[in-house]
């Protein structure tokens, strides 16, 4: 797969994996601080296996939660995009659900509103007249609030399986 970009924005690029991006995903979006409200820190092979996860994602729907990078300097910064949900125990089975993960050193700087508003104005485009969703740990404030800031609205709170216990999460949700 080569570095073909998707979208660019004024400071970044948004563009699909790359084998040597596992090395950087894991180094830099799987810590304790940014896996917070997720499932925790990853291993390695199950690093790769989410990254081919995405690559077979892209291949099959043409798009996915693509590589965020910095133009200036190509620094991986996390991921940004929209995939199809595919948990058949998730009331958004079969939806498109928007999500980010930037790495902790770089918070705070707009990057995920920046990539997110860039991804969404593709879906514009690419994905007319679709709901988008974001899946949001309950008190993961600052991403309800990147959602919020994105015209999303919370739509239902559900209940998930992240070990070792069920969460509420909010979904929220916007129609292009």
């Amino acid at each position: 797969m080569t570095r073909s970009t998707i979208l660019t924005t004024r400071r970044l690029r948004v563009r699909n994996w790359l084998p040597a991006d596992v090395e950087a995903f894991h180094e830099h979006c799987n810590s304790e601080e940014v896996m917070k409200y997720l499932d925790g820190p990853s291993t390695k092979r199950e690093i790769r296996r989410e990254v081919a996860w995405y690559q077979q994602h892209q291949t099959r729907h043409g798009h996915t939660f693509w590589v965020v990078e910095r133009k200036w300097d190509r620094a991986f910064l996390g991921f940004c995009g929209i995939i199809r949900v595919s948990e058949r125990q998730s009331p958004l089975d079969g939806k498109l659900e928007i999500g980010w993960r930037i790495r902790a050193d770089k918070w705070r700087r707009g990057y995920a509103f920046e990539a997110a508003t860039a991804v969404i104005d593709w879906a514009e485009w690419e994905l007319p007249s679709s709901i988008l969703y974001a899946r949001i740990h309950q008190r993961n404030v600052p991403s309800q609030g990147l959602a919020r800031k994105l015209g999303m609205r919370r739509a239902r709170v559900i209940e998930a399986q992240q070990l070792p216990r069920e969460v509420s999460l909010w979904v929220f949700r916007l129609r292009l």
